[in-house]
């Protein structure tokens, strides 16, 4: 039994919820093996899963190194898991996983300002999802979006600062 399958069984075994949670931060996230994204992509679709699973599940994503797998892959299945998301805290955690890794990304780009629109949206969340932009090393799509980015009720002040310092080469 390799160690993933240990460690899978470990987390299946455990009844208490928080446990489980304390398992994936702890046991997972340091695990050199590139499959264990298959089951922790799996926690954060399943609607039945623990939040503070899907939560740390989250923050392994987040500092995580994908630079040798399929990042498009990885990026769509927690984009679609970010969409059929309805707890905000999760959801927070979601849009701060995509920071660093797939900020990048066209759709990652206009989901985060499509969360960030979104008045009805956990202003929280929204943050997070300004987080996601602030991030993105494409500076071509983020100045195209300069002006949309102005408009949006609650951020006109964060937007304007975040374009005065990039001005200035502090981001």
């Amino acid at each position: 039994m390799t160690e993933l399958n240990q460690l899978i069984d470990n987390y299946q075994s455990e009844v208490d919820e928080d446990e489980k949670a304390e398992i994936i931060i702890t046991d997972f996230q340091f695990l050199n093996d590139h499959t264990k994204w298959n089951f922790l992509l799996d926690l954060i679709e399943q609607s039945e899963t623990y939040d503070l699973v899907k939560v740390n599940v989250y923050k392994i994503i987040e500092i995580a190194d994908f630079s040798d797998l399929n990042r498009i892959a990885i990026k769509n299945r927690i984009l679609e898991a970010l969409k059929n998301e309805t707890d905000e805290m999760i959801r927070q955690y979601g849009f701060m996983s995509l920071s660093w890794s797939f900020s990048s990304f066209p759709d990652v780009i206009d989901f985060s300002i499509n969360a960030m629109e979104n008045i009805n949206e956990d202003i929280d969340v929204r943050h997070a999802a300004f987080g996601v932009l602030t991030k993105s090393k494409d500076f071509i799509k983020i100045e195209t979006l300069r002006e949309r980015l102005l408009l949006i009720k609650d951020f006109e002040k964060y937007v304007k600062t975040f374009f005065e310092q990039r001005a200035k080469g502090n981001r």
